[in-house]
């Protein structure tokens, strides 16, 4: 990272024309050497793999950079330094500078954010791209006349396709227009508008929109890919720190073995062992920050089924009550039904007669 950076300082200083000329010894040692340290670290990694170096797209994006790079340093020996690309393939040396995109996550995450919302958008593209050249056509058949119209921005295809793009961006569009204007079209503002409307305010917005939500998208995953990560570091440290802390204990106890020595003592000699600096695992302490949001969120859960519970013993206290009502009004209305038939079952029940002369007798 810190090679990248010097390398993109000492470009910056290598476009004043003067100082590059008198330093340009300097200049040129130091190209070939950040070149040899960019080599050097493609050496290393291709070396540790061979294989999966390639799988990863910003591997192959350093490694194109890096070809490019040597392309001047080839030609130099053989007389066609003079060729117009040339100038071209030293300005790519620049792109060295987008190496640092593989040093931060978050410009990945942007960039896989762009490509993203290119393909999620790209029936937008599509219908931006024929509506424009259909916009393109009517312009170069209206305002493309050379004697009447306006050649300059729609003389041809090539002209009326760029000021089209211009009216999609809004940049400018109110130079175009005055000229159609002074040339007396008038009725040139409603294909304005009507262009502008759709390309800008639909298409462009939609496609603005769509690069958004990827973006969106792409930073949520990044923040469960990062939170992810912290998770899975802070789940080794304590792994790591429980493994520790066992094995203390089981070689502070086989130490103990075969001496008169009591828990209480091993313990203390435990206690002394201990340092300010090691780490502790709070996660059951009551004394934790985790520990009393979930304490506090059982209590408020504690109380909200209590409260339903009360309600649901209302509700029951309710129903049972209108049913030893129902039932007492049942009984009410069968207890004559109930009277008759006693004094039905009385009356089929035969009677016994007492014999004369018992009264006296007793």
């Amino acid at each position: 990272m810190i090679v990248i950076v010097l390398n993109a300082l000492l470009m910056a200083l290598e476009t004043n024309h003067d100082l590059k000329m008198k330093n340009l010894f300097f200049f040129t040692i130091a190209d070939k050497f950040f070149m040899a340290v960019y080599t050097l670290e493609f050496l290393m990694k291709f070396y540790v793999e061979p294989v999966d170096y390639w799988k990863n797209g910003y591997n192959v994006f350093d490694a194109v950079i890096l070809i490019v790079t040597f392309i001047p340093v080839f030609t130099e020996g053989h007389n066609v330094s003079s060729l117009e690309y040339i100038p071209i393939i030293r300005a790519l040396r620049s792109l060295r500078v987008l190496k640092t995109i593989s040093f931060f996550h978050g410009l990945q995450t942007l960039i896989e954010a762009m490509f993203l919302s290119v393909k999620s958008a790209a029936f937008v593209l599509q219908m931006m791209l024929v509506l424009m050249f259909i916009f393109s056509l009517i312009g170069f058949y209206i305002f493309g006349d050379p004697e009447t119209g306006d050649p300059e921005h729609w003389g041809d295809l090539g002209s009326a396709f760029f000021t089209i793009f211009s009216l999609v961006t809004v940049d400018g569009w109110t130079d175009i227009q005055d000229v159609l204007d002074d040339l007396g079209m008038r009725s040139s503002r409603v294909f304005t508008v009507v262009f502008v409307f759709f390309a800008n305010f639909v298409l462009f917005n939609a496609f603005v929109g769509t690069g958004i939500r990827e973006m969106h998208n792409a930073l949520m995953k990044c923040d469960s890919e990062v939170q992810s990560e912290r998770e899975a570091l802070v789940a080794h440290k304590k792994q790591a720190i429980v493994e520790q802390q066992m094995k203390e204990m089981k070689e502070l106890i086989q130490s103990q073995t075969g001496h008169d020595t009591n828990f209480s003592a091993m313990v203390e000699s435990f206690k002394r062992n201990l340092q300010h600096t090691d780490y502790m695992l709070t996660e059951d302490l009551c004394t934790s920050v985790s520990f009393t949001d979930l304490y506090l969120t059982s209590l408020d859960y504690q109380d909200d089924t209590l409260y339903k519970l009360l309600e649901l013993y209302k509700e029951a206290v309710y129903v049972l009550s209108d049913m030893l009502e129902q039932d007492l009004i049942d009984q009410k209305l069968k207890e004559p039904e109930r009277k008759l038939k006693i004094k039905q079952q009385l009356k089929h029940v035969p009677t016994q007669r007492v014999p004369e002369g018992s009264d006296s007798q007793t």
